[in-house]
């Protein structure tokens, strides 16, 4: 906070202020206010933004922000900083109304501040006013002229208060006078999953690379943008370009490698970054080492995984992705003695991760380890009571064990937090049967039809016995052809 950083200066005294801040503070503190100048109120307001939000407990500079907003807005009415900043803060708790009144008195003496006329855009954007929004936005852009700043930082603000239609104009004037936007999109790719998001981000990237198809950066920017829409043959096209174009652009061959790799292209990840780490400084590319350990895994070379990993892991102790990996390259083997040690460290390091408790319990019952895996999967039903597959797996251990009664209980808890997932569904109906309630896994598997029937073979996959079960497959086959798998 604020957006408008270029708005702090005075008009008539852009020198640095040099009086003394904390004293200045002090006055105003002591409510001696209606002697600042506007310049010493414009930075207090600064003073006090860099130590917002307050902490609990101290004295809370939110309030004096709004105190001095006021007080600008009384004493230098034609000065339009204070009710940008006023409109700024009011826009945050959704005072739209409030907002517009201050901007329209503010216009009332600087009607062709164009700042002032792109917060009344946005405003009207964020009333829903669609035509009054872009009429005032073109306004805004006929008045400002090739303000490079000004376009930047208005552009950081649409697409913070997520503007998108009102976005793209602004994007347009700021390529055609030379801004540096690449950074702001950038910003918002990297701090966001929303894929709304991303898909309107993603044409003004494109935008960008049409207006200039040599800058590096924005084809790093536009493939990072369909990397996080998970599109990664149209990633992997722009990352190509981006170290085409500059082919020591260590972040867009970082991205490149991770675009591989979610692609599964684990034999060319290995061949690239083999050919590309002997030209850049030893660390580069260290962060992606746990990356190609899983490539030479899943390439059959589990030697070279094994020996990656535990030279990941002697570097970095506390990395419990690599402890994990290293862990189910063992687990996927059956050896389940091997893979423990290193299940229980990512645990120990990681107890969010919920599939690091998962395999581990998984492990555990491989082993017959029911002193393990029972307190195991208790702390994980805590821990992780939306996570399906605890529930999957934990009733199916449990069912093995002989007490099918306490599977089905298992299963219904977990439906408590995943009612329509398909799995769950089918396992409670296989269950019920089992347990001989057959009324009861007619109810449950009609219902696991009408939600996913092409995944009718789970229910034979956990209880193969259940193909001769005459009631079920008329059941099925209501919904759906029967296949077995």
């Amino acid at each position: 906070m604020p957006f408008f950083s270029s708005d702090w200066d005075d008009e008539e005294e852009e020198d640095a202020f040099e009086g003394d801040l904390n004293a200045l503070a002090q006055d105003f503190e002591r409510k001696s206010r209606d002697t600042f100048s506007a310049r010493e109120l414009i930075e207090l307001f600064k003073y006090y933004s860099n130590q917002f939000p307050s902490a609990k407990g101290e004295f809370k500079a939110d309030t004096y922000m709004r105190l001095i907003l006021e007080q600008g807005l009384q004493r230098f009415p034609y000065i339009p900083v204070f009710a940008i900043h006023m409109a700024e803060w009011l826009i945050r708790e959704k005072k739209y109304k409030k907002a517009r009144k201050y901007l329209e008195q503010s216009m009332a003496y600087t009607p062709f501040e164009p700042t002032l006329i792109f917060m009344d855009s946005m405003l009207w954007g964020l009333q829903k006013e669609e035509g009054k929004a872009l009429e005032a936005l073109e306004n805004a852009l006929n008045t400002c002229g090739d303000d490079e700043g000004l376009l930047e930082e208005v552009l950081d603000m649409l697409l913070h208060h997520k503007q998108y239609n009102l976005a793209m104009p602004v994007l347009e004037r700021a390529l055609e006078a030379g801004a540096e936007v690449n950074g702001i999109l950038e910003k918002y790719l990297e701090n966001t999953d929303e894929t709304g998001l991303m898909g309107a981000l993603l044409p003004m990237i494109q935008k960008i690379v049409d207006q200039d198809p040599y800058s590096y950066e924005a084809w790093y920017v536009l493939g990072s943008a369909h990397m996080a829409l998970r599109d990664f043959d149209q990633a992997l096209m722009a990352l190509d370009f981006a170290v085409t174009i500059h082919e020591n652009f260590a972040d867009a061959w970082l991205a490149y490698f991770e675009c591989l790799y979610e692609s599964e292209q684990y034999a060319k990840l290995i061949a690239s970054y083999h050919e590309q780490v002997k030209r850049f400084p030893k660390k580069t590319f260290q962060e992606m080492e746990g990356l190609l350990a899983w490539s030479y895994y899943e390439t059959g070379d589990i030697k070279s995984s094994r020996q990656l990993y535990q030279e990941v892991i002697k570097r970095e102790p506390h990395d419990a992705e690599s402890w994990y990996s290293m862990g189910l390259t063992w687990h996927y083997e059956g050896n389940y003695s091997a893979a423990i040690p290193y299940l229980e460290k990512a645990y120990d390091l990681d107890k969010f991760e919920s599939d690091y408790g998962l395999v581990l319990a998984t492990a555990y019952f491989g082993l017959e380890m029911q002193d393990k895996w029972e307190p195991l999967y208790e702390s994980l039903s805590i821990e992780h009571p939306q996570v399906p597959e605890l529930w999957l797996d934990w009733s199916l251990a449990v069912a093995e064990s002989g007490n099918r009664e306490k599977a089905l209980e298992l299963v219904e808890q977990g439906l408590q937090n995943n009612p329509t997932h398909p799995q769950l569904l089918y396992r409670m109906a296989a269950l019920c049967y089992l347990c001989g309630h057959q009324p009861a896994a007619i109810f449950v598997l009609e219902k696991a039809l009408e939600i996913a029937p092409e995944e009718h073979f789970l229910l034979f996959t956990f209880a193969p016995e259940l193909k001769k079960a005459v009631s079920l497959l008329e059941c099925i086959l209501r919904f759906t052809p029967i296949r077995y798998e």
